[in-house]
């Protein structure tokens, strides 16, 4: 799940933008509702709402499956073909997710420097294409082998967000560097957690009777019309004529701008302290529905609202507690309150205990944009956006990881004769979170 990291940048962003003047404060609603700005390919009005649209959409599709996925892939490998979380599918969802994050970590820089010298509506419709074969092969899926087919497809063109970002850097590129933050946390807020809220409470619906495939087909037809958008509505917002700088479309140069391969800097402590955070973060996006399927019997309809309930709080609450406590210090108290959250989660007997748990769990991850925040403050005045983008591709890698590992654990916590206890996915995460703390103190 990419809520928690996408929702993080926004308010990373928005804590960093200047407090509006007040006669900029009328101006703010009416760009929210026609999200209007000058700039673009050809020095004419280029409106970032295309970008909205586009991701909105994208997302749109992602909450139409996230809260039904596990349960088709539990259907296609349980023997009896019962949509049941078992040990075997726990562990298949996790391995699938980690194939479909490592092939993002490869190709989303090149994708995006392609998107530089082509222009951005082709990779956008690239993304929703392959997104909705993607979807299209896991609801058709009768083999394990499809599940890794589909999110390998995912995975060599997932760059929505990216190329959508990009779209909007290129519509205010004529703003300060302050109103271009303003707008991709518009963006973002809009694009992603407006589509999440629309996207789970209709998944429920949608899957009502265990039609738990229903949902993805209304999914991969949004990116159909995604695609068609972007290729015979959308204007192009890119300048013509760009470069491709293939030497910065690799990981290792995007990695290499968070001076990862240095001896030590402030900007490398930062990034190790984000990545150990963003691996202990991963136990919610990775087992949040497995989990409380298995433990509590929970479906769509359960799940979603509460979905609802952490992307709500991951968008609101850094607003509140960074001004307030401080950005380094939301940063270590985030990662103690966190994994509090997770240990609680773990040990939680009930489901009302649980989504406390899971509440106090919302509240501990301002750890994530208060390090996003913190990244993006020791990078360069010119050099912040390629910082950024580094930072994105170090949580690729990360959940390239951490993804498999999570469904591994769980799967051994489905196993009764292992001794694993079903809660080891949110110890281990809060183990990394407590590790996260430390290297946060030495910022």
């Amino acid at each position: 799940m990419r809520l928690l990291f996408l929702l993080a940048t926004a308010a990373a962003l928005s804590t960093k933008a200047p407090r509006p003047k007040p006669q900029l404060k009328a101006g703010l609603k009416t760009e929210a509702a026609t999200l209007a700005t000058t700039g673009g390919a050809n020095k004419k009005q280029v409106s970032y709402g295309w970008a909205v649209l586009h991701n909105w959409l994208y997302f749109l599709s992602l909450g139409l499956c996230i809260p039904v996925l596990p349960k088709v892939i539990a259907s296609t490998v349980n023997e009896n073909g019962a949509a049941v979380i078992t040990s075997k599918s726990a562990r298949v969802a996790g391995d699938v997710e980690g194939v479909d994050k490592f092939l993002t970590f490869l190709c989303v820089g090149a994708l995006g420097a392609c998107s530089d010298g082509i222009g951005r509506k082709p990779l956008i419709a690239l993304s929703a294409l392959g997104y909705a074969c993607t979807i299209l092969v896991q609801a058709r899926a009768t083999k394990v082998a499809h599940f890794f087919a589909a999110d390998a497809i995912d995975g060599l063109t997932s760059c929505m967000n990216a190329v959508c970002a990009a779209f909007v850097a290129d519509a205010t590129a004529n703003d300060s560097s302050a109103g271009t933050a303003a707008a991709l946390g518009v963006f973002q807020g809009l694009s992603v957690g407006g589509a999440f809220i629309v996207g789970f409470p209709l998944a429920a619906v949608l899957s009502k009777g265990g039609k738990y495939r229903k949902p993805m087909y209304l999914a991969a037809g949004l990116q159909v019309l995604n695609a068609f958008l972007a290729l015979a509505v959308t204007p192009e917002s890119a300048p013509m004529n760009s470069d491709i700088k293939w030497a910065e479309a690799n990981p290792v140069s995007s990695l290499a701008q968070l001076d990862l391969f240095k001896k030590r800097s402030p900007l490398k402590d930062t990034a190790l302290a984000f990545a150990l955070v963003w691996l202990g973060n991963l136990a919610l996006n990775a087992c949040f529905v497995p989990y409380v399927d298995a433990r509590f019997a929970w479906g769509p309809q359960q799940s979603g609202p509460l979905l609802v309930v952490v992307g709500l709080m991951l968008a609101v609450v850094p607003r509140f507690v960074v001004p307030k406590l401080g950005v380094v210090r939301a940063a270590n108290v985030g990662c103690l309150v966190y994994a509090l959250g997770f240990v609680l989660a773990a040990l939680a007997p009930t489901g009302g205990k649980y989504v406390a748990a899971i509440i106090l769990c919302g509240f501990g991850a301002v750890a994530v944009p208060a390090l996003t925040s913190l990244v993006a403050g020791a990078a360069g005045r010119d050099s912040k956006g390629a910082v950024l983008g580094g930072l994105q591709t170090l949580q690729e890698l990360a959940s390239a990881a951490g993804y498999p590992l999570y469904g591994r654990l769980l799967a051994r916590g489905l196993q009764a004769e292992s001794g694993v206890p079903m809660g080891a996915p949110y110890f281990v995460a809060a183990g990394f979170l407590l590790l996260g703390a430390l290297q946060a103190r030495r910022l």
